[in-house]
């Protein structure tokens, strides 16, 4: 009977033995992927790619499988050769703009010239101010066109970490992150509606405000509005800047809080099932990691994918911007030697308030960069306490 037990035993053991034998990384990462829901991501990076009518240089026929499976590799210096292409591009395009200001800038100076010809100044004020309200009409028209744009810009970029979280959280909950997962998943959602709704519908909208009111301002010399203008101007900056620091905030706090308690935790965990389970403990624990480690290669991989998307929507309307800005400025200067100094200030202004939009849409894209790393660093974090 004894010998029987024993012999019953030592065939467990080895049945055990042979059932735990751990598998490939590559092909525990193959199963996680496949039973992953990529479609919303994968559809709005084709749709930012329709949009630009260009591939990305360097990662433009990489499917999330061959990122995960040979990693990502970029040429930057075609990057930079593309970036800049499209930027005179973009100044080329703008050349148009550049010569209708001009042209009623110099119609303004002639105008001024002949004033002593009329019998009434009258008159030669009424031109003047009609001249100088097509002229804010046509910038401010490119302003708004502009405005548009980054709207858009923000709105595809909220978009898009709306179907990247889902995702990135339930990997960050795979690597064993389960903590900081259910707390970024409703915190990040709340964040990025609140910057969207922020910066789209109260920040853009005060600038575009405090543009026109500064043009205003420069139009008449009796009725000032400089300080309404300011007023309007401070409180979009205001604005921007507190949900910037509410997002790092909210966003470090909650990773680091979640990240230490998730590491401490799987380290208990994993050292009870090996040591307390007999047998096939240190097989299953083995096995958990083995699967943490597919979801963190995955975790990377989706949160470099996220990175770059975020890089694809806002570089293109940031290089819009820039080279709009880069036009009004330069017309500026050069009507100021006409001799019209009001005309050449309220471009500059429009050139400065410009630079606000482009900062706001840049600050958007610095808070969803910055959520999508915290999101990779705390997974990173938990490995490496566990």
């Amino acid at each position: 009977m004894r010998k029987a037990v024993m012999v019953l035993l030592w065939l467990m053991l080895l049945s055990s033995t042979v059932w735990g034998a751990p598998a490939d990384q590559t092909d525990v990462t193959q199963q996680v992927l496949e039973k992953m829901s990529l479609e919303d991501i994968n559809q709005v990076v084709d749709k930012i790619k329709a949009e630009l009518h260009e591939n990305v240089p360097g990662v433009e026929n990489l499917t999330i499988q061959e990122m995960a499976a040979k990693g990502i590799r970029i040429n930057w210096q075609q990057w930079w050769k593309s970036l800049m292409a499209r930027f005179f591009q973009e100044i080329a395009a703008n050349i148009h703009l550049s010569g209708k200001l001009l042209f009623l800038a110099v119609l303004c100076a002639i105008l001024q010239n002949l004033q002593n010809s009329f019998e009434r100044s009258n008159v030669s004020l009424l031109t003047y101010s009609i001249c100088f309200s097509f002229l804010s009409v046509i910038a401010l028209t490119s302003i708004y066109n502009v405005l548009e744009l980054a709207r858009q810009t923000v709105a595809q970029m909220v978009d898009f970490m709306q179907a990247l979280l889902p995702v990135l959280i339930s990997l960050l909950a795979g690597v064993g992150a389960v903590t900081s997962a259910a707390l970024f998943s409703p915190v990040m959602l709340f964040l990025t509606s609140m910057v969207s709704l922020l910066v789209k519908d109260v920040v853009l909208p005060l600038l575009f405000l405090t543009t026109v009111l500064e043009c205003v301002n420069y139009l008449s010399t009796t009725y000032r509005l400089d300080n309404l203008a300011s007023v309007f101007k401070q409180g979009g900056m205001v604005v921007l800047s507190l949900a910037l620091v509410v997002f790092i905030g909210v966003v470090t706090i909650q990773g680091v809080s979640g990240g230490v308690s998730d590491g401490i935790a799987l380290r208990t965990a994993k050292y009870a099932t090996a040591t307390f389970i007999p047998v096939v403990g240190k097989m299953f624990s083995d096995t958990v990691e083995l699967v943490m480690g597919a979801s963190l290669l995955l975790k990377n991989t989706v949160g470099i994918l996220g990175v770059l998307a975020v890089l694809m929507i806002c570089v293109w309307p940031l290089l819009k911007i820039l080279s709009l800005i880069v036009v009004i400025k330069l017309t500026g200067a050069l009507i100021q030697p006409m001799g019209d100094d009001r005309m050449a200030k309220c471009l500059d202004m429009m050139g400065n308030n410009l630079l606000l939009i482009f900062g706001a849409v840049l600050t958007a894209a610095l808070m969803f960069f910055l959520g999508i790393t915290m999101i990779i660093g705390v997974g990173n974090a938990t490995v490496m306490l566990r």
